[in-house]
């Protein structure tokens, strides 16, 4: 994940779940409440419960790598390391313990573009930029007991420093492998048998040199990484032929590419699934109707894992490479007025992630972004009491009372139409196919240059001319600026998916990673945060690119802009034969307000974990097809969708919630914006 900042104050919340009172009905929640039913069919298992889905993100930064780096954080990895005593800090690893973390991931998004590992070895005295290192992560796995996961560095060393990295880790101490003697003499003569690498993070978007990294700016085509992602794989399976090294996927044609090259001998492949997409400060939509809107986007994701399934096995010919989702949350950049990545409404949508991952076979692990401090982390705090966020409680319900084995469970309750946006696909009544309506929607118009949301723009020498048709854009400079200063606009509907085609050429932009064009809201990028862009390209030869874009619910027209995003580097950039269509995008239906994931466990019980979307109605849920004879459930919510743990003590937290059995019928009242673990024993 690109977006990084260093977290600040503290406070205490109570970490045990029974320690609350029981929740009463939320206030100002309508007397009625609506009516659910679920029933349970604990003949139809559905596979094992693949804890692996429950991991996290640690964080390894390197100061000269990654340029938010601080020094206190980089040594002790953002708090869970304690570098004097030269171990795990004690109430943070219980904290990991107590929401069962199966994996850990290491050193953690973009700070992994540059990272250098073989500085994060040897003796700690010689490292003191750099004492949390790989031994140490390493240790932390150790005495936490989950399976580490690997980012190598695509921007940094060759294959060989790849292969060395597996000697470090697996090789025998047996005198002939000397990465496997400076294991040994950093305190582990035993190999660590590590099986899982990544090659590389959201690769596509280059290194971030000259922003985020005092280094050059680098970017790799999707060939590029393919020829080295097979270099690096045949180099370090030579050392240990067990590995598992993941190659990057992004949803454009970068998979075209890496999956035509890479299929046959790729081990898995790597997603971050990010949604919704939200980075305003001004509160619009409010808090409900913003959670509404991301609580219903989990329910598009098996129709798109299907795709994605689809792909990978039309360009590989097979269908037996998992997926590893290292990175996933709601992808909310902002402070103001809350801030939302932070809050219980963000925590339930984690939830429902984790409902559909569970029912996914093809998904080997997932590591949630991420444990500890920084911008997103779940757990706060320079040391205990630590500050617990919403997202917290949802792995700790699972942990506590998820079951082992997947259960079949129907829900019968109302449903709402969602106007989608923030990259949230809109779905309404019943299910609908994808439909295009062929014909050129975009009016004759000349393009508008060097106006940015209706004001002059310094467009640093750049000059556009157009002629027969063609968009000429001359870049004289090497200078490495975002530019999107040709627009083209045209009214659109709300609701409504475009698809936009292009023909696009280039010349020169040798450090860039080329020209694309980019289609969204007209009132701006900046306003509205919803847009979409096809895949970037160099060449000297007419490529045709496309992108679909749904527009928002208040949409009244779209903007088409030329753009180079990434490197500097003069060139010159051809746009033609621009073409707009309407489509109806795939609709799966209007999203059911109850989100539920049933399991069994060795001893006979059953545990059902729901989540409430409604922003105001208690669910009176009847729940059917189990022979209870006790019920235990406990809740987590708190006063509003967007309550945060930042300032006020126990604020979003899991209390008991009351539930009936009577004749083996189970009622119980769910809250609104909660999630709610009911347990039934027999």
């Amino acid at each position: 994940m690109f977006r990084h900042l260093t977290a600040a104050c503290f406070m205490t919340v109570l970490t045990a779940v029974h320690a609350q009172e029981p929740l009463a009905q939320a206030p100002g929640v309508p007397a009625v409440p609506l009516q659910a039913t679920i029933t349970v069919d604990l003949g139809k298992t559905l596979g094992k419960v693949n804890r692996l889905l429950f991991g996290n993100n640690q964080l390894g930064y390197q100061m000269e790598s990654w340029n938010e780096s601080r020094l206190n954080w980089v040594n002790c990895g953002y708090g869970i390391w304690d570098p004097e005593r030269v171990r795990p800090e004690p109430a943070l690893l219980q904290l990991a313990k107590d929401v069962g973390m199966s994996v850990c991931r290491w050193p953690g998004g973009c700070g992994s573009h540059n990272f250098n590992w073989k500085k994060t070895v040897g003796p700690v005295s010689e490292r003191t930029n750099q004492k949390f290192g790989l031994p140490e992560f390493m240790a932390y796995c150790e005495a936490l007991g989950a399976i580490p996961i690997i980012t190598v560095a695509e921007y940094w060393g060759e294959a060989q420093d790849g292969a060395d990295l597996v000697e470090y880790l697996n090789a025998p101490g047996d005198g002939k492998h000397p990465w496997a003697t400076r294991r040994a003499q950093d305190g582990h003569p035993k190999p660590y048998g590590a099986v899982w690498f990544e090659y590389g993070n959201e690769s596509y978007h280059g290194n971030h040199g000259g922003t985020q990294f005092e280094g050059e700016f680098k970017i790799f085509t999707a060939e590029e990484y393919a020829r080295r992602y097979l270099d690096y794989r045949n180099a370090m399976r030579a050392v240990d032929a067990n590995i598992k090294l993941g190659a990057v996927f992004h949803p454009k044609g970068w998979n075209e590419t890496v999956l035509k090259l890479t299929g046959k001998d790729l081990d898995f492949i790597i997603r971050h699934p990010y949604l919704p997409s939200y980075g305003r400060n001004d509160g619009e939509p409010d808090a409900a109707t913003l959670f509404a809107i991301g609580l219903a986007g989990p329910n598009t994701f098996p129709a798109q894992f299907a795709e994605w399934k689809e792909q990978t096995k039309r360009l590989t010919g097979r269908d037996d490479i998992p997926f590893a989702f290292t990175e996933f949350n709601g992808a909310f950049v902002q402070e103001k007025p809350v801030p939302y990545r932070l809050c219980l409404g963000n925590a339930l949508i984690v939830a429902e992630h984790l409902r559909q991952y569970l029912h996914e076979p093809a998904i080997a692990l997932a590591t949630y972004w991420q444990f500890s401090n920084e911008y997103w982390g779940m757990v706060k705090g320079d040391n205990a009491p630590y500050t617990l966020r919403p997202a917290y409680f949802v792995f700790q319900l699972y942990h506590k009372y998820f079951g082992d084995t997947l259960v079949d469970a129907k829900v019968d309750c109302p449903a709402y139409d969602n106007p989608g946006g923030y990259g949230v696909m809109p779905t309404w009544g019943k299910p609908t196919a994808f439909q295009l309506f062929p014909g050129n929607l975009l009016p004759e118009q000349e393009w508008l240059t060097a106006v940015v949301d209706g004001k002059a723009s310094d467009l640093k020498g750049v000059e556009h001319k157009e002629e027969d048709g063609v968009l000429v854009v001359d870049i004289p400079t090497d200078a490495n600026f975002n530019y999107y200063h040709a627009s083209k606009r045209m009214p659109a509907e709300p609701c409504t998916g475009y698809r936009l085609t292009a023909e696009i050429r280039t010349e020169g932009l040798d450090k860039s990673a080329g020209a694309a064009i980019q289609v969204g809201d007209g009132r701006g990028y900046s306003a509205t945060r919803s847009c979409a862009l096809t895949d970037e390209l160099k060449s000297a030869d007419w490529k045709e690119v496309s992108v679909d874009y749904i527009t928002l619910a208040d949409t009244k027209d779209i903007i088409i802009q030329t753009r180079r995003l990434s490197g500097g580097s003069k060139g010159k950039l051809y746009f033609r034969n621009l073409r707009v269509e309407k489509f109806i995008p795939d609709n799966p239906g209007a999203a059911p307000y109850l989100g539920v994931a049933a399991s069994l466990d060795s001893s006979g019980k059953t545990c059902l974990m729901i989540v409430n979307k409604h922003m105001a109605s208690v669910f009176a849920t009847s729940i059917a097809g189990v022979a209870a004879k006790r019920v235990e459930a406990f809740c987590l919510t708190g006063p509003s969708v967007d309550a945060v743990n930042e300032s006020v003590t126990n604020n979003v937290c899991v209390r008991p919630l009351p539930a009936t059995v009577e004749s083996g019928k189970v009622v119980v009242n769910l809250p609104p914006f909660s999630l709610t673990a009911v347990v039934l024993a027999p």
